[in-house]
């Protein structure tokens, strides 16, 4: 449930980390079943006073970050943004509150939104997600 197909979630538990691993092939089947090829799938949040853009699904981090300038910076009528946050296979929230932003990345979008609300909610009041999504890796093959 928490990985694509084809990963299998690691850590996690008193580990303190969570994310996914490529599921291994049966050595006895020979060569007739090649492994899946997979890309990673980056992601990335800008942000400026009150505006912001993201990205996801881009096959760099180079460019997730271009695509969430350009969307902030639109967003922000020209305003000068940053970067908040880039992350890969995986998924990422904004969560905003009376005194700024948060952002994190987990292994699912559930607990990326949970753990940028309980952030921002020890930095300010009135939180809320104001984005969050996924950039899972791609099969290639």
């Amino acid at each position: 449930g928490r990985c694509p197909d084809g990963y299998f979630p690691i850590g996690g538990g008193s580990a303190g980390w969570e994310g996914c691993a490529p599921m291994g092939g049966d050595e006895d089947e020979g060569p007739a079943s090649a492994e899946p090829q997979w890309q990673s799938r980056w992601g990335a949040v800008a942000v400026t006073n009150g505006a912001f853009g993201y990205s996801h699904s881009w096959p760099s981090e180079r460019k997730a970050i271009k695509e969430a300038l350009k969307q902030c910076k639109n967003d922000a009528g020209g305003a000068t943004c940053h970067v908040r946050l880039t992350y890969h296979d995986q998924c990422v929230a904004l969560a905003w509150g009376d005194g700024g932003n948060t952002a994190a990345s987990a292994v699912n979008q559930a607990k990326a939104e949970q753990m940028a609300l309980s952030s921002c909610s020890q930095e300010t009041a009135n939180c809320k997600i104001y984005y969050s999504g996924c950039s899972y890796p791609e099969r290639t093959d």
